[in-house]
């Protein structure tokens, strides 16, 4: 019986494939037993994100120098993403691999070192990568670009007219202050008459000098 390797990986790209470990495994050992091989080992990258080469992986590095010092042949992974998720990352394996005469195989029986569906799935994640890495990117320089995310305005900042009452509020607050009127005593005079915060809760000398520390709104 042929003794093979598996090489198992996870990254933050999987998010979608649903194609953690344990769906690896099961794969990879079904079609062990289907075709009468014995993985011998199993090298299992969990969580490693970038656009890492093999031998920049914490197993990926014990699968090569396995491969190169003991005689096992033949490498098995869920699919050809596991290898490299870029073009040079993927290359730089599969390149290595047909170097030394080693076969490395999908759970679906496809020789990577001999196929171009290999290189062209591998192409096809790498694009799909950086397109979701610049929708990320574009999401975030959205978000920046806002002054404030709706539903997360400052007390007696939010635009809608549904605020007005927190307004008006600070507006009191703000005059009480410039006629000399301390934070605890706004706070106390606040609570005292049942003006609550935004979330039911007091005033206190804290959020008060919060109020007045930030730059009153652009009308």
């Amino acid at each position: 019986m042929e003794k093979i390797f598996s090489y198992l990986r996870t990254s933050g790209d999987d998010g979608r494939d649903k194609a953690g470990l344990p769906v690896q495994r099961e794969a990879c050992l079904a079609f062990a037993r289907k075709t009468h091989r014995e993985i011998a080992q199993e090298f299992p990258d969990d969580g490693v994100t970038g656009k890492l080469h093999m031998h920049q992986r914490p197993q990926g590095k014990l699968l090569i120098a396995a491969l190169l010092g003991n005689g096992v042949k033949t490498v098995l992974c869920y699919d050809a993403k596991r290898i490299g998720r870029t073009q040079p990352a993927y290359w730089s394996f599969i390149g290595l691999c047909r170097d030394n005469g080693i076969a490395v195989l999908d759970a679906n029986g496809t020789n990577l070192c001999e196929s171009v569906m290999g290189g062209v799935n591998g192409m096809l994640a790498e694009m799909d990568r950086d397109a979701t890495v610049a929708r990320l990117q574009a999401g975030k320089k959205l978000w920046r670009s806002e002054r404030r995310v709706e539903g997360r305005w400052p007390y007696g900042e939010h635009p809608s007219h549904e605020y007005d009452a927190e307004h008006a509020v600070v507006a009191r607050i703000r005059k009480q202050k410039a006629s000399g009127v301390s934070s605890y005593a706004i706070a106390k005079r606040l609570n005292a008459e049942g003006t609550r915060t935004r979330y039911g809760c007091e005033f206190t000398t804290k959020t008060i000098q919060n109020i007045l520390n930030r730059k009153p709104a652009a009308k």
